[in-house]
């Protein structure tokens, strides 16, 4: 008898180390997923953005992972000197109208007619200085997809 009881108590411990390792995989295949996730970004993205009327020249659209955040890189130009709130909203508006992959942030970084960096964290504390936001290297702005969404009501009200 104990031997039926042994190997029912082994058999239960068998099915929840199954039901772990199997959690676990699952959990593992999140960020596979993202990392793997294709859409049309890289061309829908760009083509928004030049048909904004903003007058951005040029612009690309790539995901990216640093670490474990999954982030939708985005570069604009644009064909005058000051990124206007208006612009900055616009931006973050077809961003997030056109990603069609799962990220977690936004990584913007705008070029003026110069080719020279815009501080776009500088416009965003214009905007509002209560914004919680992250400034990314070189100028840019990192922000969540909520994060970007609380700019663009601050601009537009919407």
């Amino acid at each position: 008898m104990r031997r039926t009881r042994g190997r029912v108590v082994l058999h239960g411990l068998g099915i929840g180390a199954l039901a772990v390792t199997l959690s676990l995989s699952l959990t593992a295949c999140g960020p596979v997923a993202k990392e793997l996730s294709n859409g049309d970004f890289a061309e829908t993205i760009p083509a928004a953005l030049a048909e904004a009327g903003i007058g951005v020249t040029d612009s690309f659209a790539a995901k990216g992972l640093d670490g474990f955040t999954f982030y939708m890189g985005v570069g604009v130009d644009l064909d005058h000197d000051d990124l206007s709130p208006d612009d900055l909203a616009t931006i973050l508006r077809v961003i997030l109208e056109h990603n069609d992959v799962p990220s977690d942030q936004i990584r913007l970084s705008v070029d003026d007619s110069e080719g020279e960096t815009i501080d776009v964290p500088a416009v965003v504390e214009n905007i509002d200085p209560d914004l919680e936001t992250r400034a990314g290297s070189y100028g840019g702005l990192s922000v969540t997809n909520d994060q970007a969404a609380a700019i663009i009501e601050a601009v537009w009200g919407e």
